[in-house]
């Protein structure tokens, strides 16, 4: 969720779609919204309110201290990925490495 938010402002219907189409499975709202308010108590998220196509929607967005917090997961998932890359290598599982996805932002509704 933090990564989806590096990349600025969105709605949780934006923020579940986006991680459906990197990830392959789409969160439900149950898991979204809960996060995103856990996020914005925390101070890792600030919320605004906008009208996008005439809709009044909820738009998060990364503070400073969620930045920091999303560079310090970054660091350590870089600690870990050598170690599940050689594990998958070992299996002999072809993976899905250097794909690029682009999202339409029409699908997004918005």
């Amino acid at each position: 969720m933090l990564q989806q938010l590096s990349n600025g402002p969105m709605h949780g219907y934006e923020i579940g779609t986006r991680i459906a189409l990197c990830c392959d499975a789409r969160p439900t709202d149950a898991m979204i919204y809960p996060m995103l308010k856990e996020l914005e108590t925390g101070g890792y998220v600030e919320l605004e309110s906008v009208v996008i196509n005439g809709r009044k929607r909820k738009n998060y967005s990364l503070s400073a201290l969620g930045v920091e917090a999303y560079r310090a997961s970054a660091q350590a998932w870089s600690n870990v990925l050598p170690q599940l890359e050689t594990a998958v290598k070992e299996a002999g599982v072809e993976t899905a490495c250097c794909t690029t996805t682009v999202i339409d932002s029409s699908i997004l509704g918005d």
